[in-house]
């Protein structure tokens, strides 16, 4: 399991979320740099997960938007390291992600985009997928979005 995760910036782990992340998308599941470096980091909150020696073996990004006057949070870029997947480290951070959601602003609707060979992951967290699958960075995704209240 996973020995600690943190909220943090871009300004101060960028280094440790660009490899997590280019070692995931770009290089495991081809994602081009252009789709991945989105220009969107700087301004959102981050979250490292941590392992007992202190080393940075996953990520995920938190947005905060507003879309036809309600206030979004938009979970994205979530990764876990190979080596340290299927030990439900993706689960614990996903719920450390999603009780910061609720704790800072519990009116926000919670929503992802998640690849469609992961949609049973997030159904286990409470998500629910609305809408037709599409393509994002050559990836067949769908909209999901949190629906139960104790996740």
């Amino acid at each position: 399991m996973v020995q600690n995760i943190i909220l943090t910036n871009w300004q101060i782990h960028s280094a440790d979320l660009i490899n997590i992340r280019t070692e995931v998308f770009i290089q495991e599941q081809q994602v081009s740099a252009a789709d991945e470096w989105d220009g969107l980091d700087e301004q959102a909150l981050h979250f490292l997960a941590l392992s007992a020696q202190g080393e940075a073996i996953g990520c995920a990004r938190l947005l905060p938007e507003i879309a036809a006057h309600k206030s979004l949070y938009h979970i994205g870029r979530v990764a876990i390291l190979k080596p340290f997947r299927n030990q439900g480290i993706g689960h614990q951070l996903m719920q450390y992600v999603i009780a910061y959601c609720k704790k800072a602003a519990p009116e926000n609707t919670i929503y992802l985009h998640a690849q469609t060979e992961r949609r049973q992951f997030y159904e286990t967290l409470g998500f629910a997928a609305e809408g037709d699958e599409f393509i994002d960075a050559g990836i067949l995704h769908i909209s999901m979005h949190l629906t139960v209240q104790g996740a």
